[in-house]
């Protein structure tokens, strides 16, 4: 009697409990269904496709929550709050077939008449970013990955503290991730002065505010709208030092002045406008800089605000368009099928394909990860340089003496299909030799590697490794 008595006293909590259970399944068999469908309609190799149905149908408790962190790439929701890059209508009849091709992608065409100067070297990058910030009157506009806790980033933050102060408009857009171990309290005298802050998708936010897994990779600094700094550095101290046999590393910035500035402010808006939850207003009335330069230079964005993939598109072509040399200078090599493809095409019919990396990179997963693509290149005869001692972060590539691009992304899947990039295509003479000769010189201070036959154990390893090559 009394044990009945205690089941009917619980049974409205028993109730509840039954009902809950059955509306989260009823939910979760609903999200399921809906993920599937998302699975199924998006342009995916057949493997990635197979690989999420069976995690969402099996282990749906694991399978849903990481398809919502990780399964988008293109985030059309994301795109419409920002609005695909309101990039400017520069017509142009430059008859180039790579110019022709990032235009029928929607990328603006080049322009003639910039100035370019490129900096091998961290102290002259420094002194380049000091003059530019020390010279700005009107505004100054940065988009970071990493802006440290250091001796650089401090003297960056104190100039634009004073430049604030000044009454110059200061925008720092720094990404959640890479500027994640930058405490808080160091922005606060910059605010206090009146410079406005920003983090594109901090690591704690609301989910509909983007996945942490999408970053914003770009590196521009832009003063007066006039002038821009961008390239490969990230404002820390060991981007800027001139001795690179220990603590520095190799790495390539370069300044802009002309047309091409106004892409570069155009990029910034949207990504700020994104990441201070403010609508997209269209720019497209930014005069275009003038200027009195040499160089024919085209402004390449790239990633989830932007329809196509250009930049994966930019380097595709240039391997099948090569029929002398590629040169190519990357911390990261973890190429998609396409673009290996491309490369030991290129080294089968005889073109000399050149593939500069750091012996040893910062990011132990990755160096495990690219050996598979390096023992597949130098089997089809591509040649891989590693600079003894130093850790290479330059990001550069040069086709015959035809087309050659520098910035921000990597030679890895993350770069062209995740984040947020930013190149420069330079089409003229000049700038290809520039950036050839400093490729030249690098590889000649490089020890050639000869990737050796693995075992069994070390061919898993890497398969194991590569499932997670778009988080590397």
């Amino acid at each position: 009697m009394l044990a009945s008595n205690v089941f009917n006293s619980n049974e409205p909590l028993h109730l509840v409990w039954v009902g809950l259970l059955h509306s989260a399944t009823v939910i979760g068999v609903l999200l399921a269904l809906l993920l599937i469908s998302r699975v199924l309609r998006s342009p995916r190799i057949p493997s990635a496709t197979m690989g999420w149905l069976i995690v969402i149908i099996f282990i749906p408790l694991i399978g849903i929550p990481l398809y919502l962190l990780f399964g988008e790439r293109k985030l059309s929701t994301q795109i419409k709050q920002k609005g695909q890059l309101d990039l400017p209508d520069t017509p142009d009849t430059y008859d180039h077939s790579m110019n022709s091709l990032l235009i029928s992608l929607g990328i603006p065409s080049s322009s003639d008449g910039n100035s370019m100067s490129f900096h091998e070297d961290g102290e002259v990058s420094w002194q380049a970013v000091l003059t530019l910030l020390e010279n700005a009157q009107k505004s100054i506009d940065i988009a970071i990955f990493i802006l440290a806790d250091d001796e650089i980033g401090k003297e960056v933050l104190s100039l634009l503290e004073d430049k604030a102060a000044q009454g110059v408009q200061v925008r720092l857009l720094l990404d959640g991730v890479g500027s994640f171990e930058l405490p808080k309290k160091r922005l606060l005298p910059l605010a206090r002065h009146g410079g406005q802050i920003a983090w594109f998708i901090p690591v704690l936010h609301r989910p509909l505010r983007g996945r942490t897994n999408l970053r914003n990779h770009r590196k521009m600094i832009i003063a007066d709208q006039e002038k821009v700094w961008s390239g490969g550095r990230n404002l820390a101290s060991g981007y800027f030092g001139s001795d690179c046999s220990e603590n520095c590393w190799i790495d390539l910035s370069f300044t802009q002045q002309g047309a091409i500035v106004s892409t570069y402010h155009m990029i910034f808006e949207a990504d700020w406008n994104f990441a201070t939850h403010t609508p997209m207003n269209s720019t497209k009335g930014i005069s275009q800089t003038p200027s009195h330069g040499g160089s024919r230079v085209q402004v390449i964005p790239s990633g989830p605000d932007v329809a196509d993939d250009p930049i994966y598109a930019a380097i595709l072509m240039a391997c099948y368009m090569a029929r002398q040399r590629i040169m190519i200078v990357t911390p990261y090599f973890i190429p998609d099928a396409g673009v290996q493809e491309a490369l030991k095409l290129a080294a089968l019919r005889g073109v000399v394909v050149d593939l500069v990396l750091p012996g040893k990179s910062n990011h132990r997963m990755a160096d495990i990860a690219r050996s598979r693509y390096l023992r597949e290149l130098a089997k089809a005869g591509g040649r891989i340089w590693f600079p003894p001692g130093s850790m290479v972060h330059a990001k550069a590539l040069v086709i015959d003496n035809t087309f050659a691009m520098a910035g921000s992304a990597n030679l890895d899947i993350r770069s062209l299909f995740l984040n947020c990039e930013v190149m420069s295509g330079f089409y003229s003479d000049i700038d290809i030799q520039w950036l050839a000769n400093w490729l030249e010189v690098l590889r000649d201070q490089s020890v050639r590697h000869h990737p050796q036959p693995v075992g069994v154990f070390r061919e898993m390893l890497e398969g194991l490794t590569l499932l997670g090559a778009y988080q590397l």
